[in-house]
């Protein structure tokens, strides 16, 4: 026999630990449990253990906000710097070949998230020749020359068959290198610790993924902390995909072939950014109160929602406490909020809220399917302190200084008392199996470096990637010999050995997974096997 008790309002009487970040309980937190009785029906006495999110792990003091404003600062600068001589280095890489500008409509915080393409070479011819000649209006051309053809002979016209049946073997072919609507797009998150770097630090991923796969590459400028801390990026990452899928036919693009890639902290990103897409089209809210409505999201979609007041913490993601009673709200159902009288004048009309809400609604659930990601060296787990993390890297004069360590972590994980480490939307690595198995696509192409403090994590993550519980089909690579970032090396005079190398090879396995585009070849090089077009410069040595 059992008695169900619903607790609410817990407060801690005591607390056996000694430990300074001890977890606190939070309040209005319902928890139903049961009480064992003995074989004479009087209830046991039981302990109940409390596990709560993990939420902070610096035990010093964080720098206050204007220290962190100027110190990512002046680190931009310098990185700036250096990537002036990455970029310098022979053969150079590609400048992107335009780029967009979009609103943001999910983050707490409105803005504009910038979007840097890079094309392959016959893009803008294939975009001219068929952008406003869709396939079947071609068909039906077809026919109707055909009809007019049958028409003139009957006039007593001759036609030369000859000719004809060249006509038709030229119009077969055309459609068949028809490439336009049929592009792979992998949209690719830069690395800086969610604080520094741009979208053309990846300028040579991105010209050889162009080249290899033949694909579009969309480099996504995120906000970036201390100005916009967690979970602005990854919230505007799903902004990204989002546009990216509604303007398909805009961009040339293949809407079942997208994939997600990103390096360093864009490797987070990358698996974040698709379970928080996950989370979006499925309707599930893990913090209702915080969360836009669908009139707030339609104001920002309008004209970036001037209106709108700010939270110290820009966005709008959270996961309840373990065992906490939590309310699956959708945008559409969620209260409206009344605005201060100051700002009710300046708000759009309601027709024009009505019009741009059905717009965002269409928009935010469309179906979208990711086919691949492609994180390269990612930080999966911050519920490990950056001293567990460095314990397991075996060489310490490869780290990373703890002065950019704690810069990241600052910036992006605040305010620090209220983030929860453990979120999928932050640590991957430990999200709910189930959200893995069904958040992520079925195939996964990683890499780690041997000299890295996140290999055991990225170790780990793979281990739980192709368990029988999750199933998924990842292509794993530990790069040997190296540290974190290390095809990122600025020195414009010597070359860093091996990078061309797992570039080829890892955009052999995106052709596999894609399917090679009809007409391509692939042949053999020193580095490894190419598809690029004859005449395509090589961007990484």
């Amino acid at each position: 026999a059992v008695d169900q008790v619903d607790i609410s309002r817990i407060r801690p009487l005591e607390h056996d630990s000694t430990a300074d970040d001890a977890p606190s309980i939070k309040r209005d937190t319902r928890i139903r449990f049961q009480l064992p009785r003995d074989y004479h029906g009087k209830p046991l006495q039981v302990m109940v253990k409390l596990i709560t999110p993990k939420t902070r792990y610096n035990l010093h003091a964080p720098h206050p906000r204007w220290y962190l404003h100027l110190q990512a600062m002046w680190w931009r600068a310098l990185m700036a710097i250096g990537m002036l001589l990455h970029r310098l280095a022979p053969p150079r890489p590609p400048k992107p070949d335009f780029e967009k500008q979009i609103p943001s409509t999910l983050s707490g915080k409105s803005g504009t998230i910038t979007l840097q393409c890079y094309v392959p070479k016959d893009w803008k011819a294939q975009k001219s020749l068929w952008q406003n000649k869709p396939l079947s209006e071609m068909e039906e051309d077809a026919q109707s020359e055909g009809e007019n053809d049958a028409a003139n002979k009957g006039k007593g016209r001759r036609v030369s068959t000859a000719l004809s049946n060249v006509s038709q073997s030229m119009r077969r072919k055309s459609q068949g290198g028809r490439r336009w609507g049929k592009y792979p797009v992998v949209l690719n998150f830069h690395g800086g610790g969610f604080t520094l770097g741009t979208a053309m630090d990846d300028a040579r991923w991105s010209g050889t993924v162009v080249d290899e796969v033949h694909a579009v590459v969309v480099s996504v400028e995120y906000r970036k902390a201390p100005e916009h801390p967690f979970p602005t990026p990854v919230e505007d990452g799903v902004d990204a995909v989002l546009w990216v899928h509604q303007h398909a036919e805009e961009l040339g693009i293949d809407r079942e072939k997208i994939a997600l890639s990103g390096f360093s902290s864009g490797g987070n990103m990358c698996i974040t950014v698709a379970l928080r897409l996950w989370d979006e089209l499925n309707g599930f809210a893990r913090d209702a109160e915080s969360r836009p409505n669908s009139r707030q999201r339609a104001e920002r979609a309008l004209h970036g929602a001037a209106t709108m007041r700010e939270s110290d913490s820009s966005g709008s993601t959270k996961v309840p406490p373990e065992g906490a009673h939590v309310d699956v709200v959708r945008p559409e159902e969620a209260p409206a909020i009344d605005p201060p009288p100051d700002e009710r004048a300046v708000r759009p009309s309601d027709q024009m809220i009505k019009q741009a809400s059905a717009t965002v609604q269409q928009r935010a659930l469309p179906d979208v399917k990711l086919r691949m990601l492609i994180p390269w060296y990612p930080s999966l787990d911050y519920t490990r302190t950056r001293a567990e993390r460095r314990a397991t890297n075996i060489r310490k004069d490869q780290e990373l200084p703890a002065v950019f360590t704690d810069l990241f972590d600052q910036s992006y994980l605040h305010p620090p008392d209220t983030v929860s480490l453990d979120s999928p939307y932050i640590s991957p690595g430990v999200a709910p199996t189930s959200l893995l198995k069904n958040g992520l696509p079925q195939d996964i192409i990683m890499h780690t470096c041997e000299y890295d403090m996140l290999l055991d994590e990225g170790q780990r993550f793979h281990e739980r990637l192709i368990s029988p519980e999750i199933g998924k089909n990842v292509v794993y690579k530990l790069v040997k010999g190296v540290p974190h970032g290390w095809d990122k090396a600025p020195n414009p005079l010597k070359p860093t050995p091996g990078v061309r190398e797992h570039y080829l090879a890892c955009c052999k396995a995106m052709r596999d997974i894609f399917g090679t585009p009809p007409g391509v070849t692939e042949h053999e090089t020193a580095q490894g096997p190419s598809a690029a077009p004859r005449g395509s410069t090589q961007v990484v040595r």
